[in-house]
């Protein structure tokens, strides 16, 4: 006798409809698959067919033709109590008939389904024994007792014992597969995580000034086309906004350190033209924060960009000071890194934000290096300009001596941090005659023993003064032995042949040279015969015999920058130019 219930799902069709034989998953396409699996291994463990009772509707969504059919709408409630408890439990008894009911899918699901299946206590022979069963399901006595005689006997313990076993295994099965899926979800965190950091680590390896803004723009915008899903990644450049990067690009083209080139990876879906009007018309917020738009603002009849399905763009700045934007644009779909919706969400956002704060800080430190080191550049061509005040007859001699001095080092070999220290060396070493007095420093004639001592003190004077400055250091010990000997009678410290610091045998050099070569109180230059006389017979006695073997060798050149042919933005090689950000960076 089959339920009077109306079947929810008829297309489900019975056992007889579909050719009989075990449920495969198709005929049971209203149970979700952990459902599926446990009613199915049910069927298996206990051999005999279970009806499904949907406790959220009370209808009977699947009965069983070759098991106990019976009214089922007396146990909905009891059924549902079943699915709230979430464990098998025998609902019911009638004589030698147990009904068990075994939950197969969460209470808080919109569906909860229960299976409802008959079993016997006892080993069935005649009419009698099933009577008072067959009354209670209203069905009659032989139809029972057919079916009674083909029932294995269950005790109830053993009923509950196995049923349990199979709905726990099934909760297991389905705790393991949770921890699978939180597993995966893990691993594709870490692994998003882990490329995050990689791409800020390897953003802030790159964190120099020697670096342009410009360059470290374009290596940001090529990794992150490795982690974040977008058909264009790109870095468009406010280029009202300079970057003063260096004094020495400042001074020569000030136009240099502006913010040009839009930098980009993938087909980007706008023009720079379009980037212009698109940027304004994302307005003020867009300067300011980072903004994520995504389809359900795109697809709108009033958007006016419709080659732009998804977006991020986020402001690259260093306090009030706007350097440009990073965007993405148009989500590519693929999900191998962000898991979810096609679109661009928070993790894509904020790992944006990270870079453009990186690319902020950079920026904003290339413009306060470049104004140190103008600030320097400035103090230092004070304090030439206040060694020239002293005496007229020498003004220049501390900038000729700075770019002899390069083009020295540079014929003995130095590198290219030597030849910056020197080329500051040589503009301060004379620093100390500041502190000399103005009549030693001008007096026409010869001086005395006197005067002569007090002139002497310039070097010690001049350490005094540049001492406490840093970037300076290397500096001080050109600027208080340039006038030591190399035969050990020079002075402060009458150092002897290499006991003298190179750069300051090399400044001994050059100071000498435009000295000799310089119209003066006492005397007029030298001619180049003599001064070449002069250094011949100086070399092993005065001066370092190898620096002077290079100064012949570059010896046109060192007339030029002394009679003032060299051109004064080469401070005395082609091709090498000071930068005063070399000074802030030591």
């Amino acid at each position: 006798m089959a339920s009077p219930f109306r079947k929810r799902y008829p297309s489900a069709g019975t056992p007889q409809s579909q050719g009989g034989g075990a449920h495969a998953p198709e005929r049971l396409p209203f149970l979700p698959k952990d459902a599926r699996e446990l009613f199915e291994s049910l069927e298996q463990v206990f051999g005999e067919k279970f009806s499904i009772l949907d406790c959220s509707t009370g209808e009977s969504v699947w009965d069983t033709p070759h098991g106990l059919s019976f009214d089922l709408r007396r146990y909905f409630a009891v059924c549902e109590q079943v699915t709230r408890r979430g464990r098998p439990e025998i609902v019911d008894e009638f004589g030698p008939v147990l009904l068990l009911a075994i939950p197969l899918s969460d209470p808080t699901e919109e569906a909860s389904f229960v299976a409802v299946g008959g079993f016997v206590t006892i080993t069935v022979r005649q009419e009698a024994e099933v009577a008072s069963a067959a009354r209670e399901c209203d069905v009659p006595v032989a139809d029972m007792l057919e079916w009674a005689r083909h029932q294995d006997p269950w005790t109830a313990d053993a009923l509950l014992e196995v049923s349990k076993a199979v709905f726990e295994r099934a909760a297991l099965r389905r705790m393991a597969l949770q921890l699978k899926h939180q597993v995966s979800d893990i691993s594709s965190h870490l692994l998003l995580a882990f490329e995050e950091i990689t791409l800020l680590h390897r953003l802030t390896e790159h964190l120099s000034i020697a670096q342009s803004a410009e360059d470290l723009s374009e290596l940001a915008v090529h990794w992150l086309g490795d982690v974040v899903p977008a058909e264009a990644i790109l870095f468009f450049p406010d280029r009202r906004t300079r970057i003063t990067a260096s004094a020495r690009q400042a001074e020569k083209d000030p136009e240099i350190n502006r913010l040009e080139r839009l930098v980009s990876r993938g087909a980007c879906p706008l023009s720079s033209q379009e980037l212009e009007s698109f940027v304004a018309y994302l307005g003020a917020e867009a300067r300011l924060e980072p903004i994520a738009i995504n389809r359900s603002s795109t697809s709108v009849s009033s958007w006016p960009y419709p080659a732009v399905r998804e977006l991020i763009s986020v402001p690259i700045r260093d306090g009030n000071r706007l350097f440009g934007w990073l965007m993405a644009f148009n989500h590519n779909g693929n999900n191998k890194t962000y898991s979810g919706k096609p679109e661009f969400g928070t993790a894509e956002t904020c790992l944006m934000a990270s870079v453009a704060t990186i690319l902020g800080i950079h920026c904003g430190n290339l413009n306060l290096y470049g104004e140190q080191a103008q600030f320097v550049g400035s103090v230092m061509r004070a304090l030439t300009s206040a060694i020239d005040a002293k005496d007229s007859y020498t003004c220049g001699h501390s900038d000729r001596v700075a770019r002899l001095a390069v083009c020295l080092a540079r014929q003995f070999g130095c590198n290219e941090r030597d030849l910056h220290t020197i080329y500051l060396a040589g503009l301060l070493h004379d620093i100390g005659k500041i502190g000399i007095d103005d009549n030693v420093l001008r007096k026409p004639g010869s001086l005395t023993p006197e005067e002569f001592e007090h002139i002497q003190q310039h070097p010690g004077l001049g350490c005094r003064i540049l001492e406490g400055v840093t970037q300076l250091d290397k500096v001080l010990p050109v600027v208080r032995h340039h006038h030591e000997a190399w035969n050990g009678a020079g002075y402060p410290a009458g150092l002897k042949g290499e006991e003298t610091p190179l750069l300051a045998r090399i400044v001994a050099v050059a100071d000498s040279i435009d000295a000799m070569s310089s119209d003066r109180h006492y005397r007029k230059g030298m001619s180049d015969d003599k001064l070449d006389t002069i250094l011949r017979d100086g070399a092993g006695k005065q001066w370092d015999p190898k620096v002077i073997e290079a100064a012949f060798q570059v010896r046109d050149t060192l007339r030029k920058i002394c009679k003032g042919e060299e051109p004064p933005t080469n401070p005395g090689l082609p091709g090498w130019q000071f930068d005063f950000t070399e000074t802030i960076r030591e």
